[in-house]
């Protein structure tokens, strides 16, 4: 059940106070209550005590990016929700270690980690493949570097976009997809050009992750991202931001760098983009990560564990 019917904080104060009543009852006949995002999970603290419940973090995205005075009371939420809950997933390590270390030690040991996971997609078809560069007007000697994402400041679009035409202007055959809107969907769109194609909304995701040869995600923050697993299960090579969640979903299949470092976000774009063998290393390896370690099966199952712990307590 959403709490809000929309992103805005607009949309928020309006339909929030509508929908609590709803959700109170549902969660009064509910056997277990889990609550999906940290600003949830503060929303919805009255709705945890008193009945099994979990929380999933997904990021810890309002934490994040709060400071100050309203950092102290989202931490204080915080604090509060896990007292509430009997169990906390947390998509990432990383994630869990952060939330650990402003929880008391008795919170902080309800703390489990449940990965994403995705169902293997089959592997492309050639066909297929040729088919979407062709739609999208790519060259056979060009290789596709796909930005899919919220076109928002913490996703950092614009940091591939310069990292992209740095890569183009040394000479390496890159094209920068980016699929996606945002706040930052007019600044991409007036770097459109050679090395940047920005695609705007789109809902052929499949087709572009087809088309790519890599995919760069230079985000500051992330929960564990679907987008990134979607593009490794498919074969991709991955160039990340060494910000929270990344680093953890790629390991050894893909470029790690600095948040923010637009130079060595381009020589990694262009490193891949001039070294063809080492490309398709990295495409095998993502895939065969996925299969091992981020699959929707092994996602429900870690879930389910997380569901009997909280009914036995343990």
């Amino acid at each position: 059940m959403p709490l809000s019917a929309g992103r805005s904080p607009a949309q928020a104060a309006a339909s929030i106070p509508l929908g609590l009543p709803a959700l109170a009852r549902a969660a009064r006949r509910a056997d277990l209550v889990h609550v999906h995002g940290d600003t949830a999970a503060l929303l919805a603290l009255p709705l945890l005590r008193g009945r099994p419940s979990v929380v999933t973090t997904h990021g810890l995205h309002l934490l994040r990016r709060v400071e100050g005075p309203t950092r102290a009371v989202v931490v204080a939420g915080l604090r509060a929700g896990s007292r509430a809950a009997d169990r906390i997933i947390c998509t990432s390590h990383a994630e869990r270690d952060e939330l650990a270390a402003l929880l008391p030690p008795s919170a902080a040991r309800r703390l489990v980690v449940v990965h994403n996971g995705i169902d293997l997609p089959p592997e492309v078809d050639p066909e297929q493949r040729a088919a979407a560069r062709a739609e999208l007007g790519l060259a056979d000697g060009d290789v596709a570097a796909l930005f899919l994402g919220e076109l928002h400041e913490r996703k950092a679009p614009l940091d591939a976009v310069a990292a992209a035409e740095a890569a183009r202007a040394r000479g390496a055959p890159l094209v920068l997809l980016v699929a996606g809107d945002g706040p930052e969907a007019a600044a991409v769109n007036a770097r459109a050009g050679p090395a940047v194609r920005p695609l705007g909304h789109r809902d052929d995701v499949p087709s572009l992750l087809a088309a790519a040869d890599l995919m760069v995600m230079p985000s500051a923050r992330e929960g564990l991202s679907f987008a990134v697993l979607e593009a490794m299960g498919r074969g991709l090579a991955m160039v990340v931001s060494d910000g929270p969640g990344n680093p953890e979903a790629v390991g050894d299949a893909g470029v790690v760098v600095p948040v923010g470092d637009r130079a060595l976000l381009a020589d990694a774009l262009a490193g891949l983009a001039t070294d063809y063998a080492r490309l398709a290393r990295l495409g095998v390896a993502a895939r065969e990560r996925v299969s091992l370690g981020f699959t929707l099966q092994r996602f429900r199952e870690a879930t389910y564990a997380a569901y009997d712990q909280t009914f036995g307590g343990v």
